[in-house]
């Protein structure tokens, strides 16, 4: 007989595990097999759970959540440490340079979510200032920006030092022809509210509020 859809539903989020939290912290101080190892469990109910659960809870607003694997590549990097120090979702594609996609991360300092491109592809990035040198589109990426730094986002991603080539250093919006990827950000540093099931309204408050820089870039680079 064929089980009820219901069993197999995701788990409701409850909210993020206060273990979690404390799980990279240890893992900060010994990252390496043996601890993972030793620990593994506590990872898979403590950070893998509730974060496949709050995949699941957004999922219908921003899209199917994809949570990345633990494990570095450490095959080119001088820094051989095996393991993630902390644990991602994103909606709305993979990688840093989806396009207005969402990015949620939790670590041993907090939780950071993310809306944006954090970094553009050559050709994407080609697109993005072109939109932003059209008069139109430019000032409306620029009131977009204001509005979310007045509500308390961050804008980050890296930037050039000086104007890209081809683009006037007086140009009125060259701070944002400097950008090689815009990501509207928020952090919170561990808190009791991350403890129970009303951090998924905070969370998907803080998604929907950057929703503006969102369309802006899949409207233009998608």
């Amino acid at each position: 007989m064929r089980a009820p859809d219901s069993a197999h539903r995701a788990p409701p989020f409850t909210g993020f595990d206060p273990d979690g939290f404390a799980f990279f912290r240890e893992l900060h101080l010994d990252n390496s097999k043996a601890f993972w190892d030793a620990n593994r469990q506590r990872y898979e109910q403590h950070v893998k759970a509730p974060l496949l659960a709050l995949a699941a809870e957004l999922g219908g607003a921003f899209g199917e959540g994809h949570l990345y694997r633990p494990y570095r590549d450490v095959r080119f990097s001088k820094d051989k440490r095996p393991y993630k120090e902390r644990a991602a979702l994103s909606f709305g594609g993979r990688g840093p340079s989806a396009v207005g996609g969402e990015y949620l991360q939790i670590a041993a300092d907090g939780l950071f979510i993310g809306v944006g491109s954090y970094i553009m592809l050559p050709e994407q990035l080609a697109t993005y200032r072109r939109a932003v040198a059209h008069e139109g589109h430019g000032s409306q990426l620029e009131a977009i920006v204001a509005a979310l730094t007045a509500e308390g986002y961050s804008i980050v991603g890296d930037s050039l030092k000086r104007a890209p080539r081809g683009f006037d250093a007086d140009h009125p919006r060259v701070e944002l022809l400097k950008r090689k990827g815009i990501f509207a950000s928020q952090f919170w540093p561990q808190e009791e509210w991350m403890f129970h099931e009303t951090a998924l309204e905070r969370v998907a408050n803080a998604f929907a509020g950057a929703e503006p820089l969102s369309s802006w870039l899949r409207a233009r680079l998608a």
